[in-house]
């Protein structure tokens, strides 16, 4: 078996892929052992996915959602008391979530003595406001998008030597890797509230929420026409949303304007809630 990313032996693969970080609560949507290897594996979680992570917009929804990471470990933010700023965290302590403040010396006497004075002001959540677009946003796209390609194909034979021996996979490859495109653009927007709840018709009309949800579209191709030599065009857009906020990515080069294209014909519907035709692919996850 060989790495979907740098190409080399993987058979001593140690550590599954998750394609979606955990850090961004997802359990269930993993590569099987050897499709990526422990070193890529480990380069991804340093270099690619802990700087999306570390963006403020992604810090600050972890910390509202209370989502930890792989190591239990949810990260903090800085708030105010009066015009002092202290450390807000929230600890993973069994099954419950302590919110916590490290509070400077200075202050004690203020909480102490005039309590009226110690109201704490954290930064809000604000629908509106957007991961950063740029080299750090589309490198981490570029990295889940052909570990989701991957996971659509691991039931088909030779699905994944397909995807490592493919010469046009080598540009987005490249680019999660190595970093080598400077300039990969991608569409971010956000198509339903971070809280929105749904009633699922197969799931005993049960409210739930959407926590990630993923597919592809392929813009010149009819669903019923698909094949595998044709997953591959100059038009392959991998679609992500997480927690409502829907990412595009062109995995066939670094341009975006057909899929900006695809939604003004479309009336801005997302492919993701479009439906079963006119391109839509397989959805990996709900």
């Amino acid at each position: 078996m060989r790495c979907l990313f740098c190409k080399n032996d993987s058979s001593a693969t140690k550590s599954i892929e998750h394609i979606i970080p955990e850090s961004l609560g997802n359990k269930t949507l993993v590569l099987p052992l050897g499709y990526v290897c422990d070193k890529c594996n480990n380069y991804f979680a340093r270099k690619v996915e802990k700087p999306f992570l570390e963006q403020f917009n992604m810090r600050l929804l972890r910390f509202q959602k209370a989502i930890p990471s792989k190591k239990k470990k949810i990260p903090s933010i800085n708030g105010i008391i009066g015009s002092t700023e202290v450390t807000v965290h929230k600890d993973v302590v069994g099954e419950e979530i302590i919110t916590g403040i490290d509070i400077p010396p200075e202050l004690f006497d203020i909480i102490l003595n005039e309590p009226n004075k110690t109201e704490l002001i954290i930064p809000a959540l604000v629908e509106s406001h957007l991961p950063e677009q740029g080299f750090i946003t589309s490198r981490f796209l570029a990295k889940i998008a052909l570990e989701a390609l991957a996971a659509r194909l691991k039931g088909t034979e030779g699905g994944l030597d397909y995807l490592i021996d493919h010469q046009q996979l080598d540009l987005i490859r490249n680019h999660a890797r190595l970093g080598t495109t400077l300039d990969w653009p991608c569409h971010i927007r956000r198509i339903y509230a971070t809280d929105a709840q749904w009633k699922f018709k197969d799931d005993n009309e049960e409210i739930s929420q959407v926590i990630h949800e993923c597919d592809f579209l392929f813009p010149n191709v009819n669903e019923g026409e698909l094949k595998r030599n044709d997953c591959i065009n100059d038009e392959l857009y991998f679609i992500i949303a997480l927690w409502g906020i829907e990412f595009a990515i062109n995995m066939g080069g670094p341009e975006i304007e057909g899929y900006q294209e695809w939604l003004i014909k479309h009336n801005n519907i997302s492919p993701l809630h479009f439906g079963k035709n006119q391109g839509i692919g397989l959805k990996i996850d709900t």
